[in-house]
């Protein structure tokens, strides 16, 4: 008995019930579904409701953030592979989720092109016949429908005319025998050097300023009139003449006017590297008490040019393009030089001879207009109405005529130049577009620059220094700011596009015998043609630099269809161009007119894009009514009119006629009468 009570090895007390079938009572069971059940529900619902297909590209995109996002519009979410499915409830909330994707086209990425039957985003009816499919997503050749047109469009597309500018300067003027600009130019920097100004000379933008000084005229900017007040054209001596030999002496090396000088023989020298251009001959004669004789030979040695150390502080005296400046040293004994120099060449210049011939390219002249006399070097001559000039003392290009021209007194020649070009660094250059040019029009001689730059990156093929250039008491950037103005931003598809009145049309010269350009003549059967004159086809040529990189490079648009009347970057032949949305009959096509040449081509939506708000240039093209054309105009003069007034053509206008009362332009032609008869 004891045996027994003591073994309980085999003793299970839940033995009996794991045993006793009669417990095991399940009320329901509830069986895992089948993997092909579940895609056959996934396949019925993607059937019966329409959905999209979004990638879950980051840990944000969620259930609860699709849900916010669209709102009551969902009927249910699945999330499968690393992407959510989402079903609406009818095509309405499908339209309506496709609008807000739009809105915000950066938060939302729909997956395209899914191996499911149907490639859309819309269900799929199995019973639905070929004919009702939805159309291929690339256009065909015969895709434009011209029968819903109301405007008509340009019978035959032609390509858009170019124009470009001769050089200023070229190889062969360097290279030419005794040539001064060699001399003058050791580094060939004006083989580069261009002329962006042409819109302020033909009077595009009125930029006056009255600028009031004590001494000399020091505010001088490329295309900007300055009225001088009238005593500041007299010619007697002011009182910061007189005094200024007694503060400042020049430097035996350089010709500088400075104050450092010799304790011992009074030698005045500007820097070490002057000093060191003297030490021979300062040597000899400073145990005697007077400073040496110099000759021409160790002045040649010095550069007549210098670029103020970096970390100093500058000036901006012009600007030459968008990433070319002129600076000069803004420190105190450097500045008085500045300033007694442009005084000589003021008071001295007066009294200065004509030209009685043309001068030679890099001839230093004395430029002397209605409102400045400044130091001028020759750059161009080719044409005795349009000779370019350099004002050495600002840095600026100008365009004058012999008359203003005179002679240039050895005295003047040798006084020394402080405006020295500099490249900025990581600045394109760009089309001088209004908002660059009245910004930079600010930068006058009471901003001051810290100037930043490593001889490292000098560039030999433009002969200029690469530079950063900081405002000194606000500490920025001043390449920083050029480079965010120059770049253009594309719009967001929810802001509201621009009119045509968002751009200035220049209005082109009226009167008789004027040479005309010729843009477009694709509707002068119905007397209608494009013109320009020469000066703004150049111009509408460099504006298509920019408007192709905004093209290529910034627009990632896929495809936009511009409201109409908004103006829109449309691709033309390969190339895009400011374009303005006339019409949209739902085919796709916009019938889209080029407002810097005039032709109307019906354009595909992928190859729109929205217009950016930093393209402020000016519309430069007019509409012509072409006078003399008849309505019933046959094949024949059609033909040998276009011939006449072929793209690009110069052509001589007999007259140029604004009507007041209609509020357009006409041209007379006599040769065109002739041609249809």
């Amino acid at each position: 008995m004891d045996k027994f009570e003591n073994d309980w090895s085999d003793w299970n007390p839940l033995a009996e019930h794991y045993f006793d079938e009669t417990s095991n009572k399940y009320e329901s069971v509830n069986e895992a579904p089948a993997k092909d059940n579940c895609k056959q529900d996934r396949i019925t619902k993607q059937m019966q409701y329409p959905y999209l297909v979004i990638k879950k590209s980051n840990q944000f995109i969620t259930n609860n953030m699709l849900r916010n996002f669209f709102g009551d519009i969902i009927h249910d979410i699945e999330f499968r592979s690393r992407v959510f499915c989402v079903y609406f409830h009818n095509i309405g909330s499908l339209e309506a989720a496709w609008t807000k994707i739009r809105q915000f086209p950066n938060i939302i990425f729909c997956v395209e092109n899914r191996s499911q039957q149907n490639d859309t985003f819309l269900p799929y009816q199995p019973n639905e016949s070929e004919e009702t499919k939805m159309p291929e997503s690339e256009p065909t050749a015969n895709a434009v429908d011209l029968e819903s047109r109301s405007i008509q469009v340009s019978a035959n597309p032609k390509k858009h005319p170019e124009f470009f500018k001769s050089p200023i300067v070229i190889k062969a003027d360097y290279n030419a025998k005794n040539s001064l600009l060699a001399v003058s130019d050791v580094n060939q920097r004006y083989l580069n050097v261009k002329y962006e100004f042409t819109l302020e000379r033909c009077g595009a933008y009125e930029l006056q300023k009255i600028v009031e000084k004590d001494q000399a005229v020091l505010h001088y900017r490329s295309g900007r009139i300055i009225v001088t007040p009238h005593n500041q054209q007299e010619s007697k001596a002011c009182d910061g003449e007189s005094k200024f030999p007694q503060l400042a002496k020049k430097c035996l090396a350089c010709n500088c006017y400075t104050d450092n000088s010799c304790k011992f023989c009074r030698m005045p020298f500007c820097n070490p590297v002057c000093f060191d251009a003297l030490a021979a001959a300062h040597k000899e004669s400073c145990d005697k008490g007077r400073p040496p004789v110099i000759d021409d030979t160790i002045t040649a040695n010095i550069a007549r040019v210098k670029l103020p150390p970096s970390g100093s502080n500058v000036k901006i005296t012009a600007f030459e393009q968008t990433n070319v400046l002129y600076v000069r040293s803004a420190e105190i004994v450097t500045e008085i030089a500045y300033y007694k120099v442009l005084s000589d060449v003021m008071m001295r210049g007066k009294l200065a001879p004509k030209l009685t011939q043309l001068p030679q390219c890099g001839q230093l002249v004395i430029y002397k207009s209605n409102i400045q006399t400044v130091r001028a070097m020759v750059l161009n001559v080719d044409n005795p109405q349009s000779v370019y000039v350099v004002c050495v003392d600002y840095g600026n290009v100008e365009i004058t005529t012999l008359e203003y021209l005179h002679e240039c007194s050895a005295y003047l020649a040798a006084l020394p130049r402080y405006a020295v070009p500099v490249l900025l660094r990581r600045v394109p250059r760009r089309y001088m577009c209004p908002n660059v040019r009245s910004m930079l029009y600010e930068l006058d001689h009471t901003y001051t620059f810290v100037l930043k730059y490593s001889e490292r990156e000098f560039d030999f093929d433009k002969g200029l220094q690469r530079v950063v250039l900081i405002e000194s008491e606000l500490n920025r950037s001043l390449n920083g700011l050029i480079k965010t103005i120059l770049t253009p931003v594309e719009p967001l598809l929810s802001e509201g596009g621009y009119q045509e009145d968002y751009l200035q049309h220049v209005h082109l010269p009226t009167g008789k015998g004027l040479d005309m350009v010729v843009m477009d003549n694709t509707f002068i059967k119905f007397g209608v043609i494009h013109c320009t004159i020469l000066d703004y086809a150049y111009e509408i040529t460099q504006m298509q630099r920019d408007i192709q990189f905004y093209g290529e490079s910034v627009a990632k648009c896929a495809f936009y269809a511009a409201p109409k009347n908004n103006l829109c970057i449309a691709k033309y032949q390969g190339k895009w161009c400011r374009g303005l949305c006339m019409e949209l009959v739902g085919d796709g096509y916009p019938s889209i007119l080029f407002i810097d040449y005039g032709n109307i081509i019906p354009i595909h939506v992928d190859d729109i894009r929205p217009y950016p708000p930093q393209f402020i240039f000016p519309i430069l093209t007019t509409e012509y009514d072409l006078l003399g054309v008849p309505a019933d105009i046959t094949d024949e003069q059609l033909a040998r009119l276009e011939k006449h007034l072929a793209v690009g053509a110069i052509v001589k206008c007999d007259e140029v006629i604004y009507n007041e009362q209609d509020n357009n332009y006409s041209l007379r032609m006599d040769a065109v009468q002739n041609l249809l008869k």
